[in-house]
């Protein structure tokens, strides 16, 4: 089967698609001497998706998440669309879309999906930074690969730099734990600061929102990524409800992937925040049922004030 072949197949599933060579792949590893598992197939196929921008907002009854959050979980999406083009390939694959030891970004960018922008994001030049990515290890032994020339950058633009508000931005490169949608997924106490600027349950939209490549980008919606009225969390829920329940309530949600525990976390800074008592005595109860020591602390703090 040649690149080709796969290109096309792909194509008719997803928005942007490169063929690469697992071999290339790991040259570039090599050169920017980072140790990495070698991939299991002779070649990559890596893709992109496009999700729309949608602004909602938190407010004294519901939470709102990020926005690649909203509608069906993209690592479900992504992971079908992948499926249903390989059933009629019948080679051996497996596929990547996230949680993996493969570096996605590093591959696109040797695919040409996108540049690397200084926020951080595969930033595409009809897309923007509003792409889901993924890649397909596909045991077929390829001559070509079909990649995508790549002119732009960020150049001089510090935009993303100056907007986020807890400087994991910086002309020197990226601190990723200070990043707000790095610790609100994080199973740990978060400091007065964090709890401070933390203003989404689940991720942040900052660097996203400001960057001047994402103009007019957002609007295409796939059908799977199309509202499903769960993008708001109700906090009655959030403290309420069992996890059995709340799950099943919120199901396939791509927020739902660290737990609800972090949730109920991310829900009591909001509360904290908007200083929104209203819910003390589901989260004084919800102490004694969730046995997480950096949820304890923060809700323990907060019923007292």
């Amino acid at each position: 089967m040649k690149s080709k072949d796969l290109f096309d197949a792909f194509k008719k599933q997803f928005d942007v698609v490169g063929v690469i060579k697992s071999t290339t792949y790991i040259k570039s590893v090599d050169k920017i001497q980072v140790s990495e598992i070698k991939p299991p197939y002779p070649t990559m196929v890596v893709l992109g998706l496009v999700y729309p921008k949608r602004i909602l907002s938190s407010n004294q009854e519901q939470a709102v998440t990020s926005f690649y959050t909203f509608g069906t979980d993209y690592h479900q999406v992504l992971k079908k669309r992948a499926d249903k083009v390989m059933q009629d390939i019948k080679v051996a694959y497996t596929i990547g879309i996230d949680n993996h030891p493969y570096d996605e970004r590093l591959a696109a960018q040797i695919a040409g999906i996108g540049f690397f922008g200084k926020n951080q994001l595969i930033i595409n030049e009809d897309y923007g930074s509003y792409l889901f990515l993924g890649i397909v290890f596909v045991n077929i032994e390829i001559t070509e690969e079909i990649t995508h020339k790549v002119t732009d950058s960020c150049g001089d633009c510090r935009k993303c730099i100056v907007a986020c508000p807890m400087n994991a931005l910086t002309d020197s490169g990226y601190e990723m734990t200070k990043c707000i949608s790095y610790y609100n997924q994080e199973k740990q106490l978060l400091t007065h600061d964090q709890t401070t600027h933390n203003y989404c349950l689940f991720g942040c939209d900052i660097c996203q929102l400001v960057c001047p490549k994402n103009i007019g980008k957002g609007s295409f919606i796939h059908p799977e990524f199309e509202m499903s009225g769960k993008e708001k969390v109700k906090f009655e829920d959030l403290f309420g409800l069992s996890s059995k329940d709340f799950n099943l309530k919120y199901q396939n949600m791509a927020y739902l992937w660290k737990g609800k525990t972090v949730l109920m976390r991310n829900g009591l800074t909001l509360l904290i925040n908007d200083k929104n008592h209203r819910y003390d005595h589901l989260i004084e109860d919800s102490i004694n049922k969730v046995k997480a020591p950096w949820y304890e602390a923060l809700a323990r703090e907060f019923i007292k004030k």
